[in-house]
């Protein structure tokens, strides 16, 4: 039973798709997908889950930004790091985004501009609302 245990904690360390929280032996595996945003508290981070959970990372929101830069995670406070996937709504105006769930996070002076440059070079598929 033990080694099936570590046979499948082999296969899920080997693919892209999951996220070890924690330490090696106890540590909790989350798939990247399901990750609507984290954030930072002090040196530590905060990710908040699709299911309404959060789990508690010792690693600071640095870590995060770099470890997520290939899945197109964006930086829009210095406390906050949102998976673009789950954005519902853009409000440049007033500098907020929503996300799924009734979640409305600030985005900083600076950020604002470079999301907006993002979202006006983006093509014609838009998975968010861009509100006017």
């Amino acid at each position: 039973m033990i080694l099936l245990q570590k046979e499948s904690r082999q296969k899920i360390r080997d693919t892209e798709n999951y996220l070890l929280v924690g330490t090696k032996n106890h540590g909790e595996y989350i798939e990247k997908s399901h990750i609507l945003y984290i954030e930072a508290c002090e040196c530590y981070s905060w990710i908040h889950l699709r299911d309404g959970s959060k789990v508690l990372s010792c690693k600071p929101i640095g870590y995060y930004e770099e470890l997520f830069s290939d899945r197109n995670f964006s930086r829009i406070h210095r406390s906050y790091l949102i998976n673009p996937y789950h954005l519902k709504l853009y409000e440049p105006r007033y500098r907020l985004v929503h996300l799924r769930g009734e979640i409305v996070l600030p985005i900083s002076h600076r950020k604002n501009r470079v999301i907006s440059k993002m979202v006006k070079n983006q093509e014609s598929y838009t998975p968010f609302k861009v509100a006017v």
